[in-house]
């Protein structure tokens, strides 16, 4: 159970801060209900600003990204922060001193990993090359599910949005008491039975120089077999680095999947402390890059179905975003566990799953599919 703050937590019965009608359960710890926020973002952004604030404020984090005059530059992200000597950068990997910039999330890293054996759970399984075999045999062990084989999951413990419904907020503890480790350390897990490495985090953008030289390090270290480089990000990553992440997994058959939290710019900020316009602008390059490579899918789509907030109003938004750019870019529709401040609602229902299922559906895209179906109630 997360221990937030008082003023983060709300009864039962709590009402809307703004209209005054009763608060549905997901919406307490934000303190007003769902539509306001879609429909009320300027009268919203205090209140928002005040819970992401304080949810960060107990890992030590920036409430926002810093703009020190006198600080150094980070590109790796849509933030751009530019933290002083002794100041964090708004993800808590780097401080503004030449060392840190240097090493920090480059030649090391705050990690952790474990094998995870083939087939997985991985939201991209379903249209992988180590789940289905699709691209055998030039980019999997077998014409079906790589059994057998693993998956080197890598989670790269920092992130830079702020997800009140965040399922590995536990990340940030490990931020308080950090412990690197070395592209050395970690590249000795890679062995004979490894058939790909899964970046995952928190989120891969704050760290992903190192992981970018870890996954051309263990490929250059293991030619002529195969080893397929995947990654679940935000998209809030600077263009360059994701045309990087692109690269890696086009030319290893492995693939880059990105999590589009919300349509609505105020639901997204709501639930993730940003806007999202960046990360959309993001997924229309990656799909432009991704498209090199056709099969198996290079660029995978999610989406978790929070109750009250992603509806199959957002789902259609996104999805008639997604078939825009290609209507046989796959999508996961994920249900919702309760976690970190959202963590008193209830899971997503049946009824929403399907009507977001097939509101995806009806927005023109051809692969679509219900992940995390036995949470549904």
């Amino acid at each position: 159970m997360f221990m937030r703050k008082k003023s983060l937590s709300g009864a039962k019965g709590s009402k809307c801060l703004l209209c005054g009608e009763l608060l549905p359960e997901v919406a307490r710890c934000i303190g007003i209900c769902p539509t306001c926020v879609r429909n009320r973002p300027r009268e919203c952004r205090e209140r928002l600003e005040l819970v992401h604030a304080e949810s960060r404020e107990m890992f030590g984090l920036p409430t926002r990204p810093p703009a020190n005059p006198e600080g150094i530059d980070c590109e790796l992200c849509v933030h751009r922060c530019r933290p002083g000597r002794n100041q964090k950068g708004y993800c808590g990997v780097r401080h503004g001193s030449e060392s840190s910039m240097r090493t920090d999330g480059r030649t090391r890293a705050l990690v952790s990993f474990y094998r995870d054996p083939l087939p997985t759970n991985c939201v991209a399984d379903w249209v992988c090359a180590g789940g289905t075999g699709e691209g055998y045999p030039d980019f999997a062990n077998e014409c079906g599910p790589e059994v057998g084989f693993y998956n080197l999951a890598v989670s790269l413990e920092a992130c830079n949005l702020n997800c009140l419904f965040c399922r590995n907020w536990t990340f940030r503890k490990a931020q308080l008491a950090p412990r690197w480790t070395s592209i050395e350390t970690l590249g000795k897990e890679v062995d004979e039975s490894t058939s790909c490495i899964c970046f995952l985090g928190g989120d891969p953008g704050p760290q992903l120089p190192y992981a970018v030289r870890l996954s051309e390090e263990a490929r250059n270290k293991n030619p002529g077999r195969i080893l397929r480089i995947c990654w679940e990000t935000n998209g809030a990553l600077d263009p360059s680095g994701l045309k990087k992440m692109i690269g890696l997994a086009v030319k290893s058959g492995g693939c880059v999947k990105i999590d589009l939290k919300a349509w609505n710019p105020s639901i997204h900020r709501a639930l993730c402390g940003i806007g999202n316009s960046k990360i959309l602008e993001n997924f229309a390059r990656a799909a432009e890059w991704a498209s090199k490579r056709p099969s198996p899918p290079a660029l995978v789509a999610s989406t978790t179905l929070i109750p009250e907030f992603i509806d199959e109003e957002e789902i259609y938004g996104l999805a008639s975003f997604i078939a825009r750019i290609d209507p046989d870019i796959p999508y996961a529709l994920l249900a919702f566990a309760p976690q970190f401040l959202l963590d008193d609602s209830p899971t997503t229902s049946t009824d929403q799953a399907l009507a977001c299922l097939k509101a995806a559906k009806l927005a023109g895209l051809t692969r679509v599919r219900l992940g995390n179906e036995h949470l549904l109630s």
